[in-house]
């Protein structure tokens, strides 16, 4: 009986003693090794907080600025040369204000003005050995209409061509509509001889305009200056060429309209010079002074 209550005092007394090496060591404060490596984080923390640091963000924003400040410089610089280029270059004037013609009165809807694929289609037909084969798409119609001149004018997005590799460029296509078209060259000596190109063909034979669809029956579309050209084969296999009968069918254009703005600025220049005459000026004023004149006896003088 001795024995046994021994054992339950004495495994009292060990339970006790654990409990209180529990409790003692709970109420330590635990110091860490300030020298003990700190674990690494991991690859997408890496990634995330170089992102997320401010001289990360910073290089972006600046990048950011400089390629649109450097985007808009460019556009300005290519307007600013375009401006003076087309005041320069009558030639260029002249395909600005047809293709703006061509796209009012346009016989095609113009779905789109950036993804022209969605626009009317412009076909080739080529003859080869008596058979006729239609091309792929090579340009999209964005307009068309008759000049006063005769010619046929289609304004068109070229497959492939854009600028800054992104916006597509407007071109006009000029298809002619004379049978013969007379030009005056000159030879070695500087002696000029006119030269009479006959059977030409005329545009019913060369474009088609179908429903959905535009058919160009030419070998290709070359560019000849500022316009696009079709190049036809004749029945001997021969190129021929309808970049001078273009050029020479808006000789008289050009003309009518050089005249016109060159005498729309002498009448401008003569009025400012008038304006600015002092001896012009004081004459106006003294006849106008001088129109009516009152006298004693009560009557005008005119």
């Amino acid at each position: 009986m001795l024995r046994k209550k021994s054992i339950i005092l004495i495994s009292g007394i060990f339970l006790i003693f654990l409990l209180s090496i529990n409790l003692i060591f709970s109420q330590q404060i635990t110091v860490t090794d300030q020298n003990q490596p700190k674990p690494k984080p991991s690859f997408w923390g890496q990634i995330w907080s170089t992102i997320t640091s401010p001289i990360f963000i910073g290089i972006v924003l600046f990048f950011v600025v400089a390629v649109i400040v450097a985007v808009l410089t460019v556009f300005i610089i290519k307007w600013i040369v375009g401006f003076f280029k087309q005041k320069s270059n009558v030639y260029l004037k002249l395909k600005k204000n047809r293709i703006k013609l061509a796209k009012v009165h346009r016989s095609f809807p113009s779905r789109h003005w950036w993804r022209v694929s969605r626009n009317t289609p412009i076909r080739l037909v080529r003859k080869n050995n008596n058979r006729l084969t239609i091309s792929d798409p090579v340009a999209y119609h964005r307009g068309d209409y008759t000049g006063h001149e005769g010619n046929i004018l289609i304004a068109m997005n070229m497959v492939g061509m854009k600028k800054f590799f992104f916006f597509p460029i407007t071109d006009l296509l000029i298809i002619p509509n004379r049978e013969q078209v007379d030009l005056k060259l000159k030879n070695e000596k500087g002696e000029e001889k006119e030269i009479t190109i006959k059977n030409l063909p005329r545009s019913d034979q060369i474009v088609q305009f179908n429903e959905g669809e535009i058919l160009i029956f030419a070998e290709s579309l070359s560019m000849s200056g500022e316009f696009y050209v079709p190049v036809l084969k004749s029945q001997s296999g021969k190129i021929i060429d309808l970049s001078m009968p273009i050029y020479e069918s808006f000789k008289d254009v050009i003309l009518e309209d050089y005249l016109y703005n060159q005498s729309g600025d002498f009448v401008d220049v003569a009025k400012k010079h008038m304006d600015l005459n002092p001896y012009i000026r004081s004459g106006q004023r003294l006849s106008e002074s001088n129109q009516n004149i009152e006298i004693p006896d009560g009557t005008v003088k005119k």
